[in-house]
């Protein structure tokens, strides 16, 4: 009696349990388009839904991340351009896919690192086999009807040769910025503000991150060039880079393509041998940033040294690099910045470099030094000559009082007889306040960056230009002469305000019109933070001003350093050439009297 009753009860907890279980996949379930997921905005529109969808299987995605999972991509795509036909799979679950499986599965839509995804997936299912995607061919810059989110995870195809402007991230992710173009600083070539601003726009629909879908830090050996990077096989910026294909990703640090093949890569920007030929009866001027060179001279704890090279052996390798550049110049000055700030003595970096120097070349180099040090800060200014080409004349000096206290570097200037032409020159060497560590005070929300694309400190930079021409106004070297040169790093790209104002206080901007040259390169874009400019009386006789690019366009990783990386590779990615010895190019000037 008991067991018949009870049986109703028990159909019915049976029934119940069937209806709250899913329903098992088939090939022929209902689905969601790839493009109805991720939708015509940032993110998803069913954010948080558990959704069913089917595609094909385009690549495997950072398999050696904690995040793995595939690229699912529409077989056949919607006629909306704004929705993406591409969709991350985050899944882990030991089964092996290949591209051109086409998969049916479900799971739950997320957003992750802003790319719309499919997240604990609960049944997937094989529906069939060596289908053939095919990439889609876009082009940059990106048209007006695009835009990166609407590319988000799709397979992509470049048929246009793209140009590599950064190779920064190569050592450290295996990543290059390539572009349409060669990109240049806004405000290289733009005035401050909106003009700079809506360029700047612009070239993000230029580039694109190409990365080398590891997810291994310091990858090494390193990705590209496929031919193996070394210290005399590099990849520049300016290189040509053919074929480029692969997935469109995107995580914290923004859109990233994963290639699906090797693209084939083009040396169209070569190495200078060396610059351009002095005559004997012309006065060379050159400026170098020597990238923290210091000794540690002085510490009580050498190494590693506070700014510079973190061993001895580092150091050396540090050495032979400047040295080979600096005797390939030619010049009869040299103007230089960041050396360790240590005097003038046996073992202060001023010192160590220049007999290094001598040791090289045929006519030896002298220091300038000035009886007042060169300022507080840990690096410093300075100046070294030739006495075969001209002769110190007045004294040495450096302005230390406002604004060369704390932000900006105090400025070296000597007066030289060049003694071909018996003409006297004053040079001063400037290394203004850089455009990093923006202040957090709120009183001091002028130097605050101003969004106008020239970051913060600007206006401590202005400061410095205008004090920088009202003391050499005083002759501070004691020898009046029309003919000066103010030279260095200003940390102010060509049409920004700290430039502007030497001009507009009578210094006439050098350059070369045909091939204007850059001397640094960031994010993706080249522009000069190196500068020359002169008194007219000394302008006129300009014949050449080049920027000879040895280290802007090179890679980071070919540098003395020998942090993160292995012994084998330090030996493969060093050599004691002028080659990346530094982070700026050198500018070399020219005068013929």
């Amino acid at each position: 009696m008991r067991f018949i009753t009870l049986m109703p009860l028990l159909a019915a907890l049976l029934s119940l349990t069937a209806c709250s279980q899913p329903q098992s996949l088939h090939c022929d379930s209902a689905f969601q388009a790839i493009s109805v997921i991720q939708g015509k905005t940032e993110q998803s529109p069913l954010l948080g839904q558990q959704v069913i969808t089917r595609g094909v299987v385009i690549s495997e995605i950072y398999a050696d991340s904690p995040l793995p999972g595939l690229m699912l991509q529409s077989l056949t795509a919607d006629d909306t351009p704004l929705t993406s036909e591409g969709l991350f799979i985050q899944l882990n679950d030991g089964n092996q896919y290949q591209q051109g499986d086409v998969l049916l599965l479900q799971g739950t839509v997320a957003e992750i690192n802003d790319l719309t995804s499919l997240v604990d997936i609960s049944q997937i299912v094989r529906c069939d086999t060596d289908i053939d995607p095919k990439p889609t061919a876009v082009s940059l810059p990106l048209s007006s009807q695009l835009s990166f989110e609407a590319l988000e995870g799709m397979w992509l195809s470049f048929s246009q040769d793209l140009i590599v402007n950064d190779s920064y991230q190569l050592g450290r992710y295996g990543e290059l910025i390539l572009a349409d173009q060669r990109l240049i600083v806004p405000t290289e070539i733009k005035l401050p503000g909106e003009e700079a601003n809506q360029y700047a726009k612009q070239q993000l629909r230029q580039m694109l991150v190409l990365d080398d879908g590891r997810w291994q830090q310091n990858p090494d050996p390193a990705p590209y060039p496929p031919s193996g990077l070394t210290a005399n096989n590099t990849i520049r910026l300016g290189d040509t880079v053919r074929g480029v294909s692969g997935v469109l990703f995107q995580d914290e640090r923004g859109y990233r393509l994963i290639p699906t093949g090797t693209p084939e890569f083009i040396n169209t920007n070569p190495r200078p041998v060396a610059p351009v030929a002095k005559q004997p009866e012309e006065l060379r001027i050159a400026v170098f940033n020597v990238l923290n060179f210091f000794t540690g001279h002085g510490q009580a704890e050498p190494f590693p040294t506070r700014r510079g090279a973190r061993t001895p052996t580092d150091l050396a390798r540090q050495q032979a690099k400047l040295v080979s550049a600096l005797a390939a110049m030619d010049a009869d000055i040299i103007g230089l910045l960041e050396l360790e700030n240590n005097g003038y003595g046996n073992g202060s970096a001023m010192a160590t470099l220049v007999a290094a120097l001598n040791e090289e070349v045929s006519t030896p180099y002298t220091l300038v030094k000035t009886a007042e040090t060169p300022g507080t800060d840990a690096i410093k200014v300075g100046l070294i000559y030739r006495q075969s080409a001209v002769s110190e004349t007045g004294t040495a000096a450096t302005q230390t009082a406002e604004p060369f206290t704390r932000l900006n570097r105090a400025p070296v200037a000597q007066s030289f007889k060049h003694l071909a032409s018996g003409k006297d020159v004053t040079v001063a060497v400037n290394h203004f306040k850089s455009k990093g560590s923006c202040p957090r005070d709120d009183s001091l929300q002028l130097q605050a960056d101003q969004h106008d694309g020239q970051a913060c400190w600007n206006a401590a930079r202005v400061e410095a230009s205008h004090a920088l021409s009202a003391w050499l106004a005083t002759a501070p070297t004691g020898v009046t002469t029309p003919y000066q040169l103010v030279v260095g790093d200003l940390n102010a790209y060509r049409m920004e305000d700290p430039v502007r104002a030497l001009e507009q206080a009578g210094w006439t901007y050098l350059h070369d019109e045909q091939n204007p040259g850059f001397s640094y390169a960031f994010r993706g874009r080249s522009g000069s933070l190196d500068h020359a400019l002169a008194r007219p009386q000394l302008a006129k006789y300009l014949r050449t001003l080049e920027h000879w690019s040895i280290n802007a366009d090179e890679p980071v990783l070919l540098d003395y350093s020998s942090r993160y990386k292995s012994a084998e590779a330090q030996q493969r990615l060093y050599g004691p050439t002028p080659y990346r010895s530094s982070d700026h190019d050198p500018v070399i000037i020219t005068f013929s009297f």
